[in-house]
């Protein structure tokens, strides 16, 4: 019985291989490694920059808003003396 178990699990192992040189093998296993990897990379740089130029976009909202609050300071005139404080 034991005998049988290892021939049926040669004939496996066998059949398990033709299937993966049939189907391109470890060179084409690598090249799709390959393909996945540059592919990933480009999708997280592209994310990275969309992250950057918003944030870019938001400091350009808040520090705008700061900026021209500090415009308008800037050009309230002085309050006017009304000449009771004599």
């Amino acid at each position: 019985m034991a005998i049988l178990a290892i021939i049926l699990s040669l004939i496996a192992i066998a059949m398990a291989y033709v299937a993966l040189q049939r189907t391109g093998g470890l060179k084409d296993l690598k090249q799709q490694m390959d393909h996945l990897t540059n592919k990933t990379e480009d999708v997280a740089k592209g994310a990275r920059e969309t992250t950057a130029d918003i944030l870019h976009r938001l400091e350009h909202m808040v520090r705008g808003s700061e900026a021209q609050a500090q415009e308008k300071d800037k050009n309230v005139p002085p309050p006017h003396s009304t000449g009771s404080d004599k």
